[in-house]
């Protein structure tokens, strides 16, 4: 029978579970952070995600990817908030300005978020895969440079050389995206 036709677990399943679960928090973290850059949205993403994945852990396939499968739940509760916080704001037009203002603000926020993501998705995509790997693994999911290491199967000195050459690509590619010399002066 497989799990995807028992709406519950046993208990040693549901230890399995949570224990798989858990070894995934930081790529959690590191993709929600990612979508949001917003420290209090990502805690509530990754909790959200997190009690979705518990309360359909009886769908979950063993053996099949349980790092993709959480990573898509998040994207969707992503997207759904993203979704409902659009709508919010339409429905809020002739409410109070405060309000109206701190909500416009928010979308405005999204949208150079948005920008800058897509923005550095193709600095990285325009990154030499060996740049990429090395930059994506250590900065984008937080492994170690160890671990990074083995994934590649290259020295930790070649990963520590080709995270500077890639962070520094990166850094000529959005440039524009700097503060001009001297913006912290004026405040």
């Amino acid at each position: 029978m497989c799990a995807m036709d028992r709406v519950s677990l046993t208990e040693d399943e549901k230890d399995r579970f949570c224990r798989s679960l858990l070894t995934h928090l930081d790529a959690l973290y590191s993709f929600a952070w990612w979508l949001t850059h917003r420290r209090e949205e990502i805690e509530d993403l990754v909790q959200e995600t997190c009690l979705r994945a518990l309360r359909s852990a009886h769908q979950f396939e063993s053996g099949t990817n349980l790092k993709a499968w959480l990573f898509s739940i998040l994207k969707h509760e992503w997207l759904r908030r993203h979704h409902l916080a659009k709508r919010e704001v339409l429905s809020d037009t002739f409410s109070d300005s405060p309000k109206l203002q701190e909500r416009a603000w928010a979308v405005e926020m999204d949208v150079i978020r948005s920008a800058l993501q897509k923005d550095l998705d193709e600095a990285l995509r325009a990154l030499p895969e060996e740049y990429r790997s090395a930059v994506l693994l250590f900065d984008l999911y937080s492994f170690s440079l160890k671990e990074t290491a083995a994934i590649l199967a290259v020295p930790d000195g070649t990963v520590k050389s080709r995270l500077s050459r890639g962070r520094l690509m990166l850094r000529e590619k959005l440039q524009g995206y700097r503060a001009s010399p001297g913006d912290d002066d004026e405040m």
